[in-house]
């Protein structure tokens, strides 16, 4: 499902995608975000490092999903930067690792990084997780 607006554009109005939690749809997920953010006037650099983040932020949670499970990624691009969430449902309690080599990547590619989890929720057998991240257009 994408989700915009044609009078608003891009800007401000959130574009969503929900996808199976597995890699097989991560080039699916990657390809909304490059296409988002060259629409959106952010530079071929920004470009790739944004698709590069997308992909670290969905392969973190693909990584702990729980089985049969979906990821849902909403991109939100403002005036000046995008904002990414991606949510899913882990099937153990516990955050990504802040010091993985995926974080470490996710750190040095974006502005802010942040993941939280909710408590245990029987309707989805799992643990409500998400990773966002900000990237600020035009900033070296």
């Amino acid at each position: 499902m994408i989700n915009t607006s044609a009078e608003q554009g891009f800007h401000g109005a959130p574009v969503e995608i929900r996808v199976a939690a597995s890699v097989t749809q991560l080039p699916i997920v990657r390809g909304l975000a490059e296409a988002l953010v060259l629409l959106s006037d952010f530079t071929l650099d920004e470009v790739a490092d944004i698709r590069l983040a997308v992909d670290e932020a969905c392969s973190t949670l693909i990584g702990v999903a729980a089985p049969d499970t979906s990821l849902q990624c909403v991109f939100t691009i403002g005036e000046t930067e995008l904002h990414v969430q991606v949510g899913g449902v882990a099937a153990r309690e516990g955050l990504p690792d802040a010091r993985s080599f995926g974080w470490h990547v996710l750190r040095t590619l974006t502005d802010a990084v942040d993941a939280r989890q909710e408590p245990f929720d029987q309707q989805v057998s799992g643990y409500p997780t998400a990773v966002e991240f900000r990237r600020v257009r035009g900033k070296a």
